[in-house]
């Protein structure tokens, strides 16, 4: 777990550019104090287990009459809202939406690797516009997940696209994604 690394630029995707003003000050000192300052240049990366408990805050200060799974996935939604305005995230998104929702799906290795240092993906196709992923996330996050891949589907030019969690365990999660024609 140690390894597990959230890049700058996904921070700043989601906390400046997806949320932007929607990150109260009430929620920038919560932030703060689970070791997240807004104010201050951020780093080149920060271990996971500390991103996955900024989220977790956010998602109770600004859902919060949702439940966590909820609140996690509009997270993971504003994420790429704010991924597609950084300089890596225009260059990722103009690609995807070329290559369709399959095979943005079967290259989510690569593209998620592309905001971390650990996400591992499998994949098996289930028919013409369903799909089973299979990725290394622990923890709550994977439902923040859950909303960063709806709203890659959507991106990809997806019409109607589905994702639900399927199951986890100690190795993972199994996610299923379909779309309509």
């Amino acid at each position: 777990m140690a390894d597990r690394i959230v890049f700058e630029h996904t921070v700043e995707a989601l906390f400046f550019r997806g949320l932007g003003e929607r990150v109260t000050p009430m929620l920038k000192a919560q932030l703060r104090e689970a070791g997240l300052d807004l104010d201050r240049k951020l780093l080149p990366g920060y271990p996971q287990v500390d991103f996955t408990r900024w989220l977790r805050r956010s998602a109770g200060a600004l859902c919060p009459d949702a439940p966590e799974e909820e609140g996690l996935c509009w997270l993971g939604e504003r994420l790429v809202d704010g991924y597609k305005e950084t300089v890596v995230g225009s260059a990722l998104f103009g690609v995807l939406r070329l290559l369709g929702p399959r095979r943005m799906l079967e290259r989510t290795q690569k593209n998620f690797r592309s905001g971390n240092s650990y996400t591992e993906v499998r994949t098996t196709m289930l028919g013409e516009r369903e799909m089973e992923l299979w990725m290394n996330e622990l923890d709550v996050a994977r439902y923040f997940t859950k909303g960063t891949m709806l709203a890659g589907m959507r991106a990809s030019g997806a019409k109607e696209p589905q994702v639900d969690v399927l199951r986890f365990d100690s190795t993972g999660t199994t996610y299923r994604v379909m779309w309509s024609a």
